[in-house]
């Protein structure tokens, strides 16, 4: 999810909490907290490509972080607004803010590390997109209105309202995704193609576009199905062409970066020493097979101790 989408949910979480006895500060505060857990994406900005990828969404995506953490926050809270609520209520607000922003993520592709530092595993349910606008507006408009209304009670039920109907769309988006991937796994059994595993994944910016993968040996067998069309989008397969890395099979960047993807990459040559691996899971740039790929890193490996991986410029 965006960070706009985290702000307003955020929000809506402290406005639930807290809006009787705070008003529009537990709203804002709410929002503010919910941002607090991109710490780690922050962080990530330093580092090398490969690493940087595990840093984003990682420790301060966790459940640990965001009980240790809201004492703090509810601390400042505490003396902004004084004795209007004790430190546990403001604490109580900054933690339900930062665990929301932490499983909604859970939805996302990249997902998050939710039980850092003790389970080292990414939970991604593939579900919502980076930018979902079905899914942002009853936030945003649930947020608006907050704001505006005058009685607190009515914040927390306006914001009650915001929340359930988010829900509703993650849970109904859940079960589109089962859907659409059952019609794929049929698409691909009556062209008689043969599959190990397959996923789909949500387009962002699209409305019920999905970005359908399913792998064999030799690679991936793409295609995008939409529940708003009935056009039969072209089946092509993206050959994985992983033998491009078995001279660096040994080098943990690399690993790092393939386990990232899910194992959803192809790799492309570029030159003697230089190959670009595209993540299939973000699809492509356009409907054709010929438009070049969303999200692709490129790995130089002309210095074999010293492997490097940066994103692909965009044209």
């Amino acid at each position: 999810m965006n960070i706009i989408s985290q702000f307003v949910l955020g929000a809506a979480v402290g406005s639930l909490i807290g809006a009787k006895k705070l008003g529009n500060k537990a709203v804002l505060f709410g929002g503010l907290c919910s941002l607090i857990v991109y710490l780690d994406c922050l962080l990530a900005k330093l580092s090398e490509t490969s690493t940087a990828v595990y840093i984003c969404g990682g420790i301060t995506h966790s459940i640990v972080f965001c009980l240790l953490a809201a004492p703090i926050f509810g601390w400042l809270l505490h003396k902004f607004v004084g004795n209007a609520c004790s430190i546990g209520f403001c604490s109580l607000i900054a933690c339900g803010s930062m665990l929301a922003h932490c499983v909604a993520d859970v939805f996302s592709m990249t997902g998050v590390g939710l039980f850092e530092p003790f389970v080292h595993r990414r939970f991604a349910l593939s579900v919502l997109s980076e930018f979902d606008i079905v899914g942002l507006l009853p936030l945003l408009i649930a947020f608006v209105v907050t704001l505006i209304v005058k009685d607190r009670r009515h914040k927390a039920m306006i914001s009650w309202f915001g929340l359930f109907l988010f829900v509703v769309y993650v849970a109904f988006a859940s079960l589109n995704k089962l859907s659409v991937q059952s019609q794929f796994e049929q698409k691909l059994d009556e062209q008689g193609l043969r599959y190990s595993r397959t996923e789909v994944f949500p387009v962002s910016g699209s409305l019920f576009m999905w970005n359908c993968i399913a792998q064999d040996r030799d690679g991936f067998w793409m295609c995008y199905l939409s529940n708003l069309s009935k056009n039969d989008f072209e089946m092509n397969l993206v050959l994985r062409n992983d033998y491009y890395l078995f001279e660096m099979e040994n080098n943990q960047n690399i690993h790092r970066l393939e386990a990232y993807t899910k194992q959803y990459y192809s790799v492309e040559p570029k030159s003697d020493n230089v190959v670009v691996l595209h993540d299939l899971r973000y699809g492509r740039n356009g409907l054709s097979i010929n438009d070049t790929f969303k999200k692709s890193y490129t790995i130089d490996f002309t210095n074999k101790e010293n492997v490097v991986i940066s994103p692909l410029a965009k044209p």
